[in-house]
């Protein structure tokens, strides 16, 4: 019988984390959405409990040689809502509240938005100066900059020759 040994990057682990992630909770919304939007008895309006109440956020992660960059999607959020924290650990975190639109007194007909506290967590592979991030919110995007180090260069010292 062979003994086989793995050698797995720690980087790899993470994507496919981070893959597994995304697509448990994508699947999680699938029946979430299809329980509460799903009424056998047509004679009976939605429940409270069919409403949407968990604010959802969709990201996109992309790098160069010089900085890592976080996109997320924030539509109908105030700038003023949304907080960015970044750990020793390199665990970014998004986090805010998105607000209802209109009065707790009207009566809801059809509810396919989704409001209130938010938060998402995503750890970041590479090094990063803390001191140089930066964040930008437009059109209900948000873009976190998060730079890289620079690279260490070999010095290179002359040697005279005597």
């Amino acid at each position: 019988m062979r003994n086989f040994h793995y050698n797995i990057d720690p980087r790899d682990f993470q994507k496919f984390q981070a893959f597994a992630e995304t697509a448990a909770e994508r699947l999680g919304d699938i029946f979430s959405e299809f329980s509460k939007n799903t009424n056998f008895n047509t004679n009976t309006p939605p429940t409270q409990a069919q409403q949407p109440t968990k604010a959802k956020m969709r990201l996109d992660v992309a790098e160069d040689d010089a900085n890592v960059y976080v996109f997320a999607e924030l539509p109908g959020i105030a700038k003023e809502d949304v907080n960015v924290t970044m750990s020793e650990e390199r665990v970014l975190t998004i986090s805010g509240v998105k607000r209802k639109l209109y009065d707790d007194n009207l009566k809801v007909v059809r509810g396919e938005r989704n409001y209130g506290e938010f938060a998402r967590q995503i750890t970041i592979e590479h090094e990063i100066e803390a001191d140089k991030i930066s964040a930008t919110f437009r059109d209900g995007v948000l873009t976190i900059t998060l730079a890289k180090p620079e690279p260490i260069r070999p010095k290179t010292v002359n040697i005279n020759i005597q």
